[in-house]
């Protein structure tokens, strides 16, 4: 009856492990998922097409179950300054300069994505956004906004 005992208690400790895994796997393949889709939608130019790519983001990062890296957790960043860089409108040079610094610190917290072992498409789909939001740099950024 002991052994039996141990047995069960054994196998109760390693299930929420196993449960963990399954939901980091299934958390990562959805982040993967969305990441690739805005990075598809960023990478064509097209408004429409980022706006509708980016609905979700926050929901993916905070429903999973677990905690992603702090690079893993900027798809909501990237849709926000991804928002404000492509309206067309006059800024500030206030608003500009953080506006491209946002860009930047976004890009910089992505490029430094490692390889996720549940995930293998994590890292390059953060590498695709992190060239989009350079693109979105060199477009908005190297010249200052036009002013009245």
């Amino acid at each position: 009856m002991r052994v039996f005992t141990i047995a069960v208690l054994a196998l109760a400790v390693s299930m929420p492990s196993v449960a963990a895994a399954a939901d980091k796997a299934t958390g990562w393949k959805n982040w993967a998922d969305h990441a690739e889709r805005i990075a598809d939608a960023g990478e064509s130019g097209d408004y429409g097409q980022r706006q509708a790519a980016c609905e979700g983001s926050t929901r993916t990062i905070i429903s999973q179950g677990f905690q992603f890296p702090y690079w893993g957790q900027m798809l909501p960043l990237f849709c926000n300054v991804h928002k404000k860089e492509n309206r067309k409108r006059k800024v500030t040079m206030k608003e500009w300069r953080q506006e491209c610094g946002e860009l930047r610190r976004i890009a910089r917290e992505l490029a430094k994505a490692t390889p996720v072992d549940v995930e293998p498409r994590a890292k390059p789909a953060a590498d695709r956004l992190v060239a989009v939001l350079q693109k979105d740099e060199v477009r908005e950024c190297t010249h200052k906004p036009e002013r009245d």
